[in-house]
């Protein structure tokens, strides 16, 4: 029996399609979302990955409520659908301190079983496994320590059940917190902190001295994923659809609308400024081999152009913070045989031969990233490094630079062409290094049979071939394919580079 997995264009799936295909999934087209969304009187909606990944029927392991108890309204009227993954810091504060006497060796090969002893030593100062909770109890543990400031220690997290143990539950609102019983629980357990601490010392100075490497790595591949991806490249679809499509559905299904909105003022604190020495201590703390210091010596943020120095501020936690982040910058397609080659007859966006490696800082990294959580279905590619540049209003050394948050979504909005062209660019890498033909066919033969039609007149491109998410043109030496739009094409009707179908190219195809 023959087993025929087609994997929708998630883009332009309607809702109720979608709840047909994944009822083990809450996403923003879920029909408990819309009920959820009717009831309380508003459009709006912030809904996360962790709910969106989370049955309709899942309730908080801590405070036993439903997801229809956990929803409540912002002051902006914005529906808040959110889950949060608790951890204990002690496992944060554990690896801090079996990092702090470790000297830092020029060889990576040396250095990277070095800190093997930190990777494998760092969970022993844990209490409890991180677990999946509702946004309210999450929040409740950080109400919790922060009445108890100056009490418990600063890494101390509660654990799912002492959290459960000293909140009142009230459904559809934030939990209140009773600071005796929270008071009460670090009481009993501060001596087991003290001595998980004085344990992770004692391992330190053990990794210091080079014991407790760990030889090799404890990735394992997800063979399922592997075989779907083969099988989908044994029938032409490109393999990277299959490891992308878990990304595809996360954009198809979680909504921020909150992120952005909040109507308090933004007051700004008396800033902190750096030291020449407080640089050369956060500098210590990161491996010649780190991205920290991939854009060379003397590097300066391709966003705001700020040096290492001038981006190094003051965190919430009260610690010096900085960053360095990829950025893939794309060379536009010129040559018209390449564009013939990879689009034949049919128009297209824009179109890029290659990559080129820009490094931003920590902050302006960060502006993509509420860009694209504020939007729907966005990209880490919605914003070129000219929009980021174009957004900036204010720059200054040792703070957060400031941006236009509407002229970003306005931009983020207009990114379809380009978010296109950078997909087809990677797919286009994909196809090129893959083989040509497939268990001694050539691609047109391999084609999905579906619906396809010679073009007799052209000697190069010998079949036009459509499948649910492409249009291909299969040839011998390889197929081009024209992109799939991210948008409904009424939607996409008016736009320059809307494409033509049989409209002949302004020079002869390449023999």
């Amino acid at each position: 029996m023959a087993l025929i997995l087609e994997l929708p264009d998630l883009a332009a799936t309607p809702d109720d399609e979608m709840q047909r295909l994944f009822p083990s999934f809450d996403g923003r087209w879920s029909q408990q979302t819309h009920q959820l969304l009717a009831q309380h009187g508003t459009a709006l909606l912030s809904l996360n990955d962790n709910w969106a990944g989370t049955p309709q029927n899942w309730f908080c392991p801590v405070c036993g409520r439903h997801k229809p108890e956990l929803v409540r309204l912002s002051a902006q009227n914005v529906l808040l659908c959110r889950l949060h993954r608790h951890h204990d810091h002690l496992r944060d504060c554990g690896e801090k301190t079996l990092r702090r006497g470790v000297p830092v060796l020029d060889d990576s090969a040396a250095r990277a079983i070095q800190f093997s002893a930190v990777a494998a030593c760092k969970t022993s100062a844990e209490r409890f496994h991180e677990r999946l909770v509702c946004e309210d109890c999450n929040t409740a543990d950080g109400r919790a320590k922060a009445l108890l400031k100056g009490v418990v220690h600063p890494d101390f997290s509660f654990s799912p059940s002492e959290i459960a143990r000293f909140i009142v539950v009230t459904p559809n609102r934030p939990h209140e917190v009773d600071e005796a019983k929270a008071r009460a629980i670090w009481d009993r357990v501060a001596d087991d902190i003290g001595d998980r601490l004085a344990f992770m010392g004692h391992l330190a100075e053990r990794v210091t001295a080079g014991r407790h490497v760990r030889e090799g790595s404890n990735y394992r591949p997800n063979e399922t994923l592997a075989l779907l991806a083969d099988l989908t490249k044994a029938q032409t679809e490109p393999s990277s659809s299959v490891y992308s499509f878990r990304y595809e559905f996360t954009a198809r299904s979680t909504c921020d609308d909150a992120a952005g909105t909040s109507s308090k003022p933004k007051a700004r604190r008396r800033l902190r400024l750096p030291t020449e020495a407080d640089l050369a201590t956060f500098n210590a703390t990161h491996p010649a081999d780190s991205q920290w210091w991939a854009g060379g010596p003397d590097w300066t943020c391709a966003g705001c152009d700020r040096t290492r120095f001038q981006m190094l501020r003051i965190s919430n936690a009260g610690e010096w913070t900085a960053g360095a982040h990829r950025r893939a910058v794309q060379i536009a397609e010129d040559r018209p045989e390449a564009l013939h080659f990879r689009h034949g007859w049919y128009g297209a966006g824009p179109t890029y031969r290659g990559e080129e490696t820009a490094w931003i800082c920590k902050d302006c990294r960060q502006i993509i990233t509420d860009t694209k959580t504020a939007g729907t279905g966005l990209t880490d590619d919605c914003l070129t490094l000219e929009d980021l540049r174009a957004v900036l209003t204010d720059v200054r050394p040792h703070e957060r630079p400031d941006y236009d948050r509407t002229a970003a979504a306005l931009r983020a909005a207009e990114s379809a062409d380009h978010v296109d062209g950078v997909a087809d660019l990677h797919e286009h890498r994909t196809r090129c290094a893959g083989p040509s033909r497939i268990d001694g066919r050539s691609c047109a033969a391999a084609a999905s049979p579906k619906r396809t039609r010679a073009i007799g007149s052209c000697p190069r491109w010998t079949t036009i071939t459509w499948t649910p998410r492409s249009i291909r043109l299969c040839s011998i030496g390889g197929w081009a394919r024209r992109r799939p739009s991210r948008r409904p094409m009424t939607a996409i009707a008016g736009r320059r580079n809307a494409r033509r179908p049989h409209q002949p190219p302004s020079t002869p195809l390449p023999a």
